[in-house]
Parts: structure tokens; sequence; C-alpha cells
């Protein structure tokens, strides 16, 4: 019965995703062609310059919408977060330099728990990296704020320590046209107790460190 119900949610939130994904395609009139239609055009392959695809533009700004499976592994398990995210430009130096490339973008978005477990929001640095054909790869690093337990979590909660946790994660996305983008991001959550032998206050020693590790996929819209 749980997994039936984590079905039920996933199929929920992925046909959110897509709905969304309808509305943001431009509209088409009698007197004017539309922008954009989905589903897009693919973008071609070209084999004689595969590495820095120019369709991976780190320079625009995008929306994003996912469907995550949450805490897998962890006591809140067989649950299902949305996902929103806005992603802005490469902050503005070193645009002319060959390490241009680390300089990061910022994010915020939010993880909506749809079941009443641990939900979030967070905000931070982004990093794009361009891959052969139309792929790419992205890392993140964040602070994030959450409404979980702190210590002494009931069952089916997840006890995180600290009321600020960091938030780090990547993605691996493929470039479908010159505004649509798919991806699959893996998301972790935690105090970094662990890496950083992080205390929180009141806590000293006894600090939980539980975590949540979330896996889903997003649309991306660049304009």
């Amino acid at each position: 019965m749980i997994l039936l119900g984590f079905q039920r949610s996933f199929l929920a939130a992925l046909v959110v995703i897509f709905s969304v994904a309808a509305a943001l395609s431009p509209a088409s009139s009698a007197d004017m062609a539309p922008a954009y239609s989905w589903p897009p055009t693919p973008l071609p392959v070209s084999s004689a310059a595969p590495f820095g695809s120019p369709d991976v533009d780190a320079n625009s700004y995008e929306l994003r919408l996912g469907g995550f499976a949450h805490g897998v592994g962890s006591a809140e398990h067989g649950t299902v977060d949305l996902n929103p995210e806005v992603v802005f430009p490469r902050l503005p130096f070193g645009q002319s330099n060959w390490w241009n490339i680390l300089v990061p973008r910022p994010h915020v978005g939010g993880m909506v728990n749809l079941e009443g477990r641990t939900s979030s929001v967070y905000a931070g640095a982004l990093w794009t990296f361009p891959l052969p054909y139309h792929f790419f790869a992205e890392l993140f690093f964040d602070g994030e704020a959450h409404n979980g337990y702190l210590t002494d979590a009931p069952p089916g909660r997840s006890s995180l320590g600290c009321p600020y946790l960091f938030h780090d994660g990547g993605s691996l996305g493929y470039k479908v046209s010159r505004h649509w983008s798919l991806m699959f991001t893996f998301d972790h959550q935690s105090n970094g107790r662990a890496v950083f032998g992080t205390e929180c206050d009141g806590l000293g020693s006894k600090t939980p460190n539980q975590g949540i590790n979330d896996y889903g996929v997003r649309i991306g819209y660049t304009f």
C-alpha cells in the first residue's frame, strides 16, 4: 500500500510538471507565428564541434520545475517533493577569461513535500558545465532552511539536528532545444556533521545528522 501511494503521488507530480511545461509554451495566433512550440524541434548534433555547445547558455535566466522521490533510504522515504527553482545568469565577472566556466550562477528554490514531511527553501551557487552533443552537467552548493524536526523525530520523520542545513548535489541534463532542457538531479540535505563536525546550539556532540537524499527529474525553460 505504501508503494502504491508513492507511485500515485509521483505520477501526480509528473502531471503537474508537464502541465506547467505546456503552459510555458507560447500560444500561436493567426497573425503571428509562435516563438516556440511544444514539443520543441531537437537541436542538430554537430560532429565538428561537440564540446562547449553554445546552446548551453549560462548567461540567461531559467525557470525549472521537478518531481523528486523524497528521503530515499531514510525514515521519510516513500513520499514526493515538488521542486520549483529560478536560476539567474552567471555572476558578472571573469566573462572574458578562460576560467569563466568556474564562475557560479545564483539560484533559489524549494523542496515542497506533498505528504507533510520535511519541506525546505534554499539559495546558493550553481555551476553549469557543457558536455558533448548538447548534454551538460551541474553542481550546486547552498544553504537552506527547513520545517523538519531537529531531534526526537517521530516515526516517519528524520532528525536533522540544525534549523539551517547544507544543500548540495548535481544534475546530468540534456538540452532539448534553445529554450527547453531535461535533467536528472541528486539532491542532498544535511547539517554537515560527518564532514565539518557541525554542532548545533544546545546539542553539542549529540547533534543528529540523519539527512535527506532526494532523486528526481526536472524540466527547465531558458529565456
